[in-house]
């Protein structure tokens, strides 16, 4: 009886300047890489935006690998006849986001065709603003993030000097309080498009909502369309980060994207400091975003990626073509 079949693989690169984020910092970047061979002899991947460790999210690459191991001994003879009926078996894994969503990156290039992609180029850089400006002033984003740091005004503000057509955003990774908000609200103007999850948890949303006169758009709190419906309904946000390996996948995140369109709410799609797989389907949501996401050519982060296609830089948008996984180039 043919089977289908399951393997794993790691990809790791170091990042060109490690990652400074409010929640820790960064040196390199390991992802899992999801290897699924059908009954009919194709082969399809999907990268895991789980990291090594669980400072961010639960999962980790080794709780991915055995949720999807349990899940795969259920499924190994099936027969997956369209996406419908793939995405219902993967709505087992729905306690597992970032698992769910590797298999729906497989399925989706399974029952669709994929087609270049290009989109706004979204910087997001963390900390040395001056330093990166100087090493790319050739090649401006149409939107800068900045993650949240100690000397973000003298970042806001050089920003507002130098480059005033920038769209701008601030990522506080939910660490913000009310001493904060009187920062914040010296950032508004009409190219601040949104302050990303600046806080932890609802009770705060609720508390300093009235108080902060920047649009927020939540991240961390955006779990699932459950979630995000419960900050839609109480008036405490005017957007969402839509991340896909955080909802469960690409079907997931679509569902989100068409709801925000029906209820008039503006969104961007996330990224995770991914390499090309992943970030082409970033790209490809990000068509429909309201502002710039979190798009950012292949060698922004990194200096080798392990797809053959990586994604360049036109002017300021960021070109994909579907990508092309070296096999070669990932380690079992």
């Amino acid at each position: 009886m043919k089977q289908n079949e399951l393997n794993f693989y790691t990809y790791k690169a170091n990042f060109k300047i490690p990652i400074q984020t409010p929640l820790t910092t960064l040196q390199e970047r390991e992802v899992l890489i999801v290897e699924w061979k059908d009954k009919n002899g194709q082969t399809y991947y999907g990268e895991c935006n789980a990291f090594s460790s669980d400072w961010y999210h639960f999962e980790t690459i080794q709780t991915v690998k055995e949720a999807l191991q349990l899940w795969f001994e259920t499924h190994k003879i099936d027969d997956f006849e369209s996406y419908e009926i793939a995405c219902h078996k993967i709505n087992e894994l729905d306690k597992y986001p970032n698992a769910r969503s590797a298999m729906s990156m497989v399925f989706f290039q399974k029952f669709h065709k994929l087609d270049d992609v290009e989109v706004d180029y979204g910087a997001t850089i963390n900390g040395n603003l001056e330093q990166h400006f100087k090493n790319y002033n050739n090649k401006l984003p149409t939107r800068v993030k900045l993650k949240w740091h100690t000397e973000i005004e003298e970042d806001i503000h050089y920003l507002t000097d130098h480059y005033p057509q920038i769209k701008r955003a601030i990522d506080a990774n939910g660490v913000l309080n009310g001493e904060d908000v009187l920062l914040l609200n010296q950032f508004k103007d009409d190219n601040f498009i949104y302050i990303e999850q600046p806080f932890k948890d609802y009770d705060k949303y609720n508390k300093y909502r009235e108080q902060l006169n920047l649009p927020i758009f939540i991240d961390e709190s955006a779990e699932s369309i459950e979630q995000i419906k419960k900050f839609i309904h109480a008036e405490l946000i005017d957007g969402v980060v839509i991340k896909p390996s955080r909802v469960g996948g690409i079907d997931k995140a679509l569902e989100v994207i068409h709801y925000c369109n029906e209820h008039d709410i503006k969104f961007v799609v996330g990224g995770m400091y991914e390499f090309g797989l992943s970030g082409y389907f970033t790209a490809y949501l990000a068509q429909f975003s309201h502002y710039p996401s979190d798009i950012t050519p292949s060698d922004y982060y990194f200096d080798e990626d392990f797809i053959s296609n990586p994604s360049i830089l036109n002017g300021n948008k960021v070109f994909y073509t579907p990508p092309k996984v070296e096999l070669n180039k990932l380690l079992k």
